[in-house]
Protein backbone atom coordinates (compact mmCIF):
# COMPACT_ATOMS: atom_id res chain seq x y z
CA UNK A 1 0.00 0.00 0.00
CA UNK A 2 2.77 2.41 0.95
CA UNK A 3 4.58 1.75 -2.35
CA UNK A 4 1.39 2.44 -4.29
CA UNK A 5 0.92 5.78 -2.52
CA UNK A 6 4.56 6.74 -3.06
CA UNK A 7 4.34 5.69 -6.70
CA UNK A 8 1.23 7.80 -7.21
CA UNK A 9 2.91 10.81 -5.56
CA UNK A 10 5.99 10.39 -7.75
CA UNK A 11 3.86 10.17 -10.88
CA UNK A 12 1.91 13.29 -9.87
CA UNK A 13 5.14 15.22 -9.24
CA UNK A 14 6.47 14.18 -12.66
CA UNK A 15 3.24 15.16 -14.38
CA UNK A 16 3.22 18.57 -12.66
CA UNK A 17 6.10 19.89 -14.73
CA UNK A 18 9.84 20.10 -14.94
CA UNK A 19 10.47 20.16 -11.21
CA UNK A 20 8.69 19.36 -7.99
CA UNK A 21 6.19 21.90 -6.75
CA UNK A 22 5.69 23.66 -10.05
CA UNK A 23 2.52 25.63 -10.34
CA UNK A 24 0.61 26.04 -13.55
CA UNK A 25 0.00 29.78 -13.31
CA UNK A 26 -3.36 29.45 -11.61
CA UNK A 27 -4.83 32.23 -9.50
CA UNK A 28 -2.68 31.14 -6.57
CA UNK A 29 0.51 31.99 -8.44
CA UNK A 30 1.95 35.38 -7.57
CA UNK A 31 5.20 37.12 -8.14
CA UNK A 32 7.55 36.70 -5.24
CA UNK A 33 9.87 39.41 -4.08
CA UNK A 34 13.33 37.86 -4.27
CA UNK A 35 14.24 38.73 -0.72
CA UNK A 36 11.38 36.69 0.76
CA UNK A 37 12.54 33.13 0.23
CA UNK A 38 9.71 31.62 2.26
CA UNK A 39 6.26 33.01 1.54
CA UNK A 40 4.94 34.01 -1.84
CA UNK A 41 4.02 37.68 -1.74
CA UNK A 42 3.16 40.25 -4.32
CA UNK A 43 6.30 41.96 -5.54
CA UNK A 44 4.33 45.17 -5.84
CA UNK A 45 3.92 45.22 -2.05
CA UNK A 46 7.64 44.98 -1.31
CA UNK A 47 9.69 47.98 -0.33
CA UNK A 48 12.30 48.92 -2.96
CA UNK A 49 14.99 49.08 -0.27
CA UNK A 50 14.76 45.30 0.07
CA UNK A 51 15.50 44.48 -3.59
CA UNK A 52 18.75 42.66 -4.17
CA UNK A 53 21.14 42.99 -7.10
CA UNK A 54 21.20 40.33 -9.79
CA UNK A 55 24.25 38.18 -9.07
CA UNK A 56 26.90 37.89 -11.78
CA UNK A 57 25.98 34.86 -13.88
CA UNK A 58 28.39 32.65 -15.78
CA UNK A 59 26.78 32.28 -19.20
CA UNK A 60 27.97 31.82 -22.77
CA UNK A 61 26.66 32.63 -26.20
CA UNK A 62 25.27 29.63 -28.08
CA UNK A 63 28.54 29.43 -30.02
CA UNK A 64 30.48 29.01 -26.75
CA UNK A 65 31.91 32.53 -26.45
CA UNK A 66 31.72 34.01 -22.94
CA UNK A 67 28.80 36.42 -22.49
CA UNK A 68 28.33 39.34 -20.13
CA UNK A 69 24.78 40.05 -19.02
CA UNK A 70 26.07 43.46 -17.91
CA UNK A 71 25.34 44.55 -21.49
CA UNK A 72 21.69 44.87 -20.41
CA UNK A 73 22.45 47.27 -17.55
CA UNK A 74 20.30 50.38 -17.85
CA UNK A 75 17.44 48.35 -19.33
CA UNK A 76 14.57 46.46 -17.74
CA UNK A 77 15.04 42.72 -18.26
CA UNK A 78 12.75 39.74 -17.98
CA UNK A 79 15.29 36.97 -17.40
CA UNK A 80 13.96 33.48 -18.12
CA UNK A 81 15.75 30.22 -17.28
CA UNK A 82 14.45 27.40 -19.46
CA UNK A 83 15.19 24.08 -21.17
CA UNK A 84 14.04 22.41 -24.38
CA UNK A 85 12.70 19.39 -22.47
CA UNK A 86 10.57 21.49 -20.12
CA UNK A 87 6.87 21.54 -21.10
CA UNK A 88 5.99 24.76 -19.19
CA UNK A 89 9.02 26.41 -20.82
CA UNK A 90 7.69 25.46 -24.25
CA UNK A 91 4.28 26.86 -23.29
CA UNK A 92 5.63 30.25 -22.16
CA UNK A 93 8.07 30.87 -25.04
CA UNK A 94 5.51 32.32 -27.50
CA UNK A 95 4.29 34.79 -24.86
CA UNK A 96 7.86 35.79 -24.02
CA UNK A 97 8.45 36.43 -27.73
CA UNK A 98 5.23 38.48 -27.84
CA UNK A 99 6.44 40.47 -24.83
CA UNK A 100 9.79 41.04 -26.55
CA UNK A 101 7.99 42.43 -29.62
CA UNK A 102 5.58 44.55 -27.58
CA UNK A 103 8.39 46.42 -25.81
CA UNK A 104 10.87 46.55 -28.70
CA UNK A 105 10.89 50.37 -28.72
CA UNK A 106 11.45 50.62 -24.96
CA UNK A 107 14.56 50.12 -22.78
CA UNK A 108 13.41 46.55 -22.22
CA UNK A 109 14.70 43.09 -23.07
CA UNK A 110 13.56 39.53 -22.67
CA UNK A 111 16.65 37.40 -22.12
CA UNK A 112 16.66 33.61 -22.04
CA UNK A 113 19.20 31.27 -20.50
CA UNK A 114 18.95 27.64 -21.52
CA UNK A 115 20.21 25.10 -19.01
CA UNK A 116 20.31 22.36 -21.65
CA UNK A 117 23.48 20.30 -21.86
CA UNK A 118 24.89 18.78 -25.00
CA UNK A 119 24.04 19.55 -28.60
CA UNK A 120 23.61 23.28 -29.19
CA UNK A 121 21.88 22.47 -32.49
CA UNK A 122 18.94 21.16 -30.43
CA UNK A 123 18.64 24.55 -28.68
CA UNK A 124 19.00 26.47 -31.93
CA UNK A 125 16.32 24.27 -33.53
CA UNK A 126 14.02 24.88 -30.57
CA UNK A 127 14.47 28.66 -30.84
CA UNK A 128 13.84 28.49 -34.59
CA UNK A 129 10.73 26.31 -34.11
CA UNK A 130 9.21 28.95 -31.84
CA UNK A 131 10.51 31.94 -33.87
CA UNK A 132 12.38 33.26 -30.84
CA UNK A 133 14.36 36.39 -31.66
CA UNK A 134 15.23 37.68 -28.19
CA UNK A 135 18.76 37.01 -26.88
CA UNK A 136 19.42 33.54 -25.50
CA UNK A 137 22.46 32.21 -23.73
CA UNK A 138 23.67 28.94 -22.20
CA UNK A 139 24.22 28.36 -18.50
CA UNK A 140 24.76 25.57 -16.02
CA UNK A 141 21.45 24.89 -14.24
CA UNK A 142 22.81 24.05 -10.77
CA UNK A 143 25.27 26.97 -10.83
CA UNK A 144 22.58 29.41 -11.95
CA UNK A 145 19.98 28.33 -9.43
CA UNK A 146 22.58 28.51 -6.67
CA UNK A 147 23.79 31.96 -7.75
CA UNK A 148 20.20 33.21 -7.89
CA UNK A 149 19.15 31.41 -4.69
CA UNK A 150 16.44 29.45 -6.50
CA UNK A 151 15.32 25.84 -6.17
CA UNK A 152 16.58 23.45 -8.88
CA UNK A 153 14.68 23.09 -12.13
CA UNK A 154 13.01 25.36 -14.66
CA UNK A 155 11.32 27.56 -15.59
CA UNK A 156 12.33 30.52 -13.46
CA UNK A 157 11.61 34.11 -14.47
CA UNK A 158 12.97 37.27 -12.87
CA UNK A 159 12.13 40.91 -13.48
CA UNK A 160 15.32 42.96 -13.22
CA UNK A 161 15.13 46.75 -13.19
CA UNK A 162 17.44 49.18 -15.01
CA UNK A 163 19.69 49.36 -11.93
CA UNK A 164 20.22 45.60 -11.95
CA UNK A 165 17.93 44.91 -8.99
CA UNK A 166 15.64 41.87 -8.97
CA UNK A 167 12.16 43.29 -8.57
CA UNK A 168 10.09 40.12 -8.90
CA UNK A 169 10.40 36.38 -9.33
CA UNK A 170 8.09 33.75 -10.78
CA UNK A 171 8.71 30.03 -10.27
CA UNK A 172 7.00 27.80 -12.82
CA UNK A 173 5.11 28.80 -15.94
CA UNK A 174 5.34 32.58 -16.49
CA UNK A 175 2.27 34.46 -17.69
CA UNK A 176 3.55 37.89 -18.79
CA UNK A 177 0.16 39.31 -19.72
CA UNK A 178 -1.73 38.58 -16.50
CA UNK A 179 -2.97 41.96 -15.20
CA UNK A 180 -0.83 42.04 -12.04
CA UNK A 181 2.30 40.98 -13.93
CA UNK A 182 1.72 43.42 -16.80
CA UNK A 183 1.12 46.28 -14.33
CA UNK A 184 4.35 45.48 -12.50
CA UNK A 185 6.36 45.35 -15.73
CA UNK A 186 4.85 48.65 -16.85
CA UNK A 187 5.65 50.29 -13.50
CA UNK A 188 9.27 49.11 -13.49
CA UNK A 189 9.63 50.18 -17.13
CA UNK A 190 8.21 53.65 -16.37
CA UNK A 191 10.85 54.05 -13.62
CA UNK A 192 13.55 53.40 -16.24
CA UNK A 193 12.36 56.04 -18.70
Amino acid sequence: MRRAVLGALALAAFAAGCRGGERDGSAGDTARAPESAGAAVSAAASAPAAYRPLAPLDVTHLDGRPADLGQFRGRVVVLNLWATWCIPCRDEMPELQEMHAKYAADPFDVVGISIDEGDVALIEGFLEEFDITYPNFLGDGPELTQALDLYPGVPHTLLVDADGLIRAYWGGRFHPFEPETAALVERVLSEAQ
